[in-house]
């Protein structure tokens, strides 16, 4: 009888515990932040080489509140190539957010325009390594894979009947460039047949030759 009423009032003393316990217990309060957002026109962007070029900036955003933004990066429209505009903004709540433009100097803008390098690509040296270039914008043409079969996805710019760059950008290999302008002795070129050799630039590794014959 002694160990059962034992055991009955250890049960009640937890019971007790477990209800104080409840009703001393508050709710968590939770907060919703909004992360900036960005409306951005024409985020490729191509020029003529020497003409002017006014950055327009973004919209950065805060559910319906603008926020104020700032800008890292510049463009010589002097030299053709493929230049970067970043923009950053940070909400009330001090979360970050960001965009980015791509800006192309190009000599022939018609050209690029009109052109249309989309399409799948085949390794001369191995038949199963196949690269796809899809069309984004003018110009810009996003890659599955440059190195095959490494899933290595990029974003590729058409600057010229006979060069191609990718410029700076990240993977789980490490930074990938095809910019002799970045990276000497990476390169990208177009055969007059449409294929296209890359010398490509991985962070953890060097630099790959290519060759990619269009199918």
């Amino acid at each position: 009888m002694k160990i059962k009423n034992k055991i009955i009032g250890i049960s009640s003393l937890l019971c007790l515990l477990i209800l104080a316990s409840c009703s001393e217990a508050k709710l968590i309060g939770s907060e919703v932040t909004i992360f900036p957002s960005f409306e951005i026109e024409e985020p490729y962007t191509i020029i003529q080489t020497g003409s002017s070029f006014t950055d327009s900036g973004v919209k950065a955003l805060s559910g319906t509140d603008e926020l104020p933004f700032t800008t890292s990066g510049t463009v010589n429209t002097a030299t053709p190539g493929v230049y970067k505009l970043d923009y950053s903004a940070t909400n009330a709540d001090g979360f970050d957010g960001t965009a980015f433009r791509y800006v192309i100097v190009v000599d022939d803008p018609d050209f690029i325009k009109t052109s249309d390098l989309s399409g799948s690509y085949t390794r001369d040296t191995n038949s199963a390594h196949v690269m796809t270039l899809t069309k984004v914008a003018d110009g810009v043409y996003h890659a599955d894979d440059v190195l095959p079969t490494n899933n290595i996805a990029v974003f590729v710019f058409h600057v010229s009947g006979t060069e191609v760059i990718i410029p700076r950008q990240s993977s789980r290999f490490g930074d990938i460039v095809v910019d002799p302008s970045d990276v000497s002795d990476s390169s990208g070129t177009i055969s007059g047949g449409g294929d296209i050799s890359l010398n490509t630039f991985i962070g953890c590794c060097g630099i790959f030759a290519r060759n990619f014959l269009k199918d």
